[in-house]
């Protein structure tokens, strides 16, 4: 074995042959440049002290240009001298490096740029797709099921009928919501049997998202499904105009003669328009599509007092209503909506509302010269009217009906304000006996006028008693608190079921309920300090039991909306009580009574307790 040498003996430099140097000199002969300065010796391997810096260092990869054969070079290498460790690769493989630019030490480092090169993934294309032929044809099948239902849905909300909804749903033709969404639902697999599909539909049924609120249309439906044929105007009659109306003889210029206002200023001064021109622009009115004549019209029949009075009569009224499409129901003297069923009526058309809204115009416009009977006729009209959702949904709608009726109310004469009152609830009361339907009524009149108020109130009262006798008096005469709580104990309509209460009805009667209660109608406490005292202690019964009501209704999320608004409906009309119909603030719990009032300073308990806390303590006697 051989003793084993200084490690540092393998770095020692090797002597160059006289061969190689030959080879050097003639190469620097050779090539133009000038001689390299002399090398310094390199650092020791193990020295402390760096090494000193140099101008320019050679790299040893270079290849020397001129030399005749590559594998001298090879032969003169010391590389054989080293371990496999420290091998270098060959020089086919390694590439001339260009000697570094001196770059200053404040000068900001450039960038790297590199070819990105992605590694190939090792993993394997998945070709397993994850829906079957099956599947999709399903998916695409319970799409087209959904499609098809959301245009029937469409068309039936277009054409407003409940009872072609039913039919629809009825004839097996199509399926049904419920059964479209429980296909829907279902797995691609089908493996949802019929019982679970049975007990999901069980499910849906239980909640509200089929229960909606009762509807009603004043329209026909088959009279604007079935209106194809041209419609007959009346024609002018020439015959009449003579004297100062000749002018309107020429059907020329006839148009253009209203539009002026030449009409109007004669009538406003002879007062002897025509009946049969009256009859003519009464007519010509909702069927002008120009809205300047439009208005023209219904300007000059506002100011023709002795046609109104004389003319426009309950037949009138009637007619300009059939006209617009309303149904004979609506407009039957003792036509009954059946309780829990729906008219086959329809949604009234966008291009005819204008139509609509120029009759309502114009009995706003001549209510102030119309008879009582005919007052009374178009007040129970409209009210009917107002149970269609029209009038809540349509804005321009809603207008010119609130305008009529605050006309109609104010051209009652006072001496007539009791039977006008008491025959508009008999008609109302005997219309419906839904009180979803009838809150549709009461709630379209707006709070525009005291009259108004008034008639809202005694409508309620009417509706909450179940007696239409009951708006032939002031409210003052048919009201009071003590009435309420005894009509709250004992109609059926007020208790609370879980099972059987329609919440729908509920929330009906409870909102007239506090259209009927309105200020409570509290005795003067000047006059009677007693009888405010009692109206008092009444605020807080019924309170209590409003209170009792609205406990008792369990709230079960989203899906029971009408439990959600009866419960808040109750609590506000109870705050109501408490803070507005009480004459007083209700008094606060205080077990110290330092709060008390003068009619509740009849607290003994809480008086004897603050006795014997303030007391004094007699110290012990010596024996």
């Amino acid at each position: 074995m051989s003793k084993q040498g200084d490690i540092t003996s393998f770095f020692k430099p090797i002597p160059k042959s006289p061969q190689s140097s030959q080879l050097i000199a003639s190469e620097n002969e050779a090539s133009p440049t000038p001689p390299p300065r002399s090398p310094s010796p390199p650092p020791a391997l193990f020295s402390s002290s760096p090494p000193a810096p140099t101008t320019a260092i050679r790299d040893l990869d270079t290849v020397i240009r001129g030399s005749e054969d590559e594998d001298e070079d090879d032969d003169l290498s010391s590389d054989d001298d080293f371990p496999e460790l420290f091998a270098k690769p060959s020089r086919s493989t390694r590439a001339v490096q260009a000697p570094k630019a001196e770059t200053s030490v404040y000068a900001t480092p450039k960038a790297k740029r590199r070819v990105l090169d992605f590694p190939s993934s090792p993993l394997t294309i998945n070709t397993k797709h994850k829906f079957d032929m099956k599947a999709l044809l399903k998916h695409a099948a319970a799409d087209s099921a959904i499609e098809e239902s959301e245009q029937r849905t469409a068309v039936l909300l277009t054409q407003g009928s409940p009872a072609a909804r039913g039919e629809v749903a009825g004839n097996g033709a199509h399926p049904s919501l419920h059964e479209t969404i429980l296909g829907v639902l279902s797995e691609p697999d089908d493996s949802q049997d019929e019982g679970n599909r049975g007990r999901l539909l069980r499910a849906v049924k239980r909640t509200e998202a089929t229960v909606g609120r009762k509807e009603w249309y004043f329209f026909d439906r088959q009279k604007h499904l079935n209106n194809t044929a041209i419609e007959v105007r009346r024609a002018f009659p020439i015959a009449k105009a003579t004297g100062v109306w000749a002018f309107l003889g020429q059907e020329k210029h006839r148009s253009e003669i209203f539009e002026d206002g030449l009409p109007y200023s004669i009538q406003c001064r002879m007062q002897n328009l025509p009946d049969e021109i009256f009859q003519w622009v009464l007519d010509e009115a909702p069927r002008e599509m120009s809205k300047k004549l439009r208005d023209e019209y219904v300007r000059l029949l506002g100011i023709c007092s002795d046609q109104i009075g004389r003319l426009l009569d309950d037949r009138t009224i009637l007619r300009l209503f059939q006209d617009l499409g309303a149904s004979e129901r609506a407009l039957g003297t003792n036509a009954t909506i059946p309780s829990g069923g729906l008219e086959d009526g329809a949604h009234y058309p966008e291009q005819n509302r204008i139509r609509l809204q120029t009759v309502l115009r114009i009995l706003a416009t001549t209510a102030h010269a119309s008879k009582v009977g005919t007052l009374t006729r178009s007040m129970t009209i409209l009210l009917r009217f107002g149970i269609d959702n029209l009038v809540r949904e349509d804005q321009a709608v809603a207008t010119e009906y609130q305008d009529a009726l605050h006309q109609i109310v104010l051209a009652v004469p006072w001496r007539s304000w009791d039977s006008f009152c008491g025959e508009v609830s008999e008609s109302l009361h005997s219309h419906t006996p839904d009180a979803t339907l009838r809150w549709n009524a009461v709630s379209s009149i707006p709070l525009l006028h005291s009259r108004l108020i008034e008639l809202r109130r005694r409508l309620a009262l009417s509706f909450v008693f179940d007696d239409p006798r009951r708006a032939f008096s002031p409210p003052e005469d048919t009201f009071s608190i003590r009435s309420i709580i005894d009509r709250l104990d004992q109609a059926n309509e007020f208790v609370i079921d879980r099972n059987n209460t329609d919440y729908f009805e509920l929330l009906a009667l409870s909102e007239m309920l506090s259209v009927a209660v309105g200020d409570g109608l509290p005795p003067a406490e000047d006059v009677n300090p007693e009888a405010v005292k009692q109206f008092n202690a009444e605020v807080d019964e019924l309170s209590q039991r409003i209170k009792h009501m609205w406990s008792n209704i369990h709230e079960q999320g989203a899906a029971y909306m009408s439990r959600l608004e009866v419960r808040v409906q109750l609590r506000d009309f109870e705050r109501k009580l408490q803070h507005v119909v009480r004459t007083r603030p209700p008094p606060k719990e205080d077990i110290f009574g330092l709060n008390a009032t003068e009619e509740d300073i009849d607290r003994p308990r809480q008086q004897q307790f603050m006795k014997r806390f303030f007391e004094k303590k007699a110290p012990p006697k010596t024996p």
